[in-house]
């Protein structure tokens, strides 16, 4: 998970690692020991959080369109959690015992693929489940009728496969690979097209037509927690794992002088582990919105968020 002045990265959390002749983690800064320290400590309390919330939905709650989001979302981001996590454990390991051999390299390229992975998936996710309840707020009617019974299920599904499809294509043409080599900018092209101009873009969308639709057409009904939740994660999204990616490709297209991007990459890391480790607890936070009783259990203010139903006008 960190830049070196001697490689480049070519994905989310790339180490100087993968690319150093030797393997060796000796060149890490202290700034950098210290955000691995620290991500490993936020990714316990993600990893913990995201495993209650995929327990409570799979065994506890009973499923429709809005949990089977949530919960593939939950699994998206407890993959990278616990990728992440054991990345920075080797790290620290080889970094205080001088470990180094191929297949500690080939060890790291796999687990920086999933990393990759649980991003991308997590990024597909939110924009479906913005679209989703934007298309019910916008066309109901049209929206109760043509909706399949099955689709979160079929959607998530594809939008699983297409996640294995860019981490495979990016890991192949731009981790593999020698540099120089051109289809790695080419894929970096196809990737910021797919995230920032697809996915980013219907995402912001679909949230500001949520916001206006529902939010200000809201009087002295029920609170319309589920978009609150929406609209949250989102914009966490957007402001603690969006940098992040950016700066990775910012880094591929730069050729020199990128040493200021470099020390950037500590901080923009623990905002990603950041963004996958919040969400269990946004779900508490509004699940306690306008409660008069305080002393209800963890699992009965979980049910009452993923069950809570919008305004009336504005039911799907």
């Amino acid at each position: 998970m960190v830049l070196s002045s001697t490689s480049r990265p070519s994905m989310e959390s790339t180490p100087d690692a993968l690319n150093h002749t030797n393997g060796s983690f000796l060149n890490l800064q202290s700034a950098e020991i210290i955000s691995i320290y620290v991500s490993l400590l936020i990714t316990v309390l993600g990893t913990a959080g995201n495993g209650l919330v995929i327990w409570f939905l799979l065994f506890h709650f009973k499923k429709n369109p809005f949990t089977v989001y949530i919960l593939h979302l939950s699994i998206a981001d407890l993959t990278f959690l616990l990728c992440i996590s054991t990345v920075n454990t080797v790290i620290i390991i080889s970094y205080n015992f001088n470990i180094q051999s191929f297949g500690l390299q080939l060890f790291m390229i796999i687990f920086y693929v999933l990393i990759m992975f649980g991003y991308n998936t997590g990024l597909f996710l939110l924009t479906a489940i913005s679209v989703e309840r934007c298309l019910s707020v916008l066309y109901p009617i049209w929206y109760k009728c043509q909706r399949l019974k099955h689709q979160s299920a079929i959607v998530c599904t594809l939008l699983w496969i297409l996640s294995v499809f860019v981490s495979w294509l990016e890991c192949f043409l731009c981790l593999w690979t020698a540099e120089p080599f051109r289809p790695c900018k080419v894929v970096e092209v196809f990737l910021l097209i797919l995230n920032f101009l697809v996915f980013a873009s219907l995402m912001v969308f679909s949230n500001l037509t949520l916001f206006i639709k529902v939010f200000c057409n809201l009087k002295h009904h029920q609170s319309a927690k589920l978009y609150i939740i929406i609209i949250t994660t989102v914009l966490l999204f957007l402001f603690f794992a969006m940098p992040s990616r950016i700066l990775v490709m910012i880094y591929n297209f730069e050729d020199e002088n990128y040493e200021p991007l470099r020390l950037l990459h500590p901080y923009l890391n623990i905002l990603s582990c950041i963004n996958s480790t919040v969400n269990p607890f946004v779900y508490l936070v509004v699940g306690r919105i306008r409660r008069k009783r305080t002393s209800k259990s963890l699992k009965d203010i979980l049910q009452r968020v993923f069950e809570d139903k919008p305004h009336p006008r504005m039911r799907s």
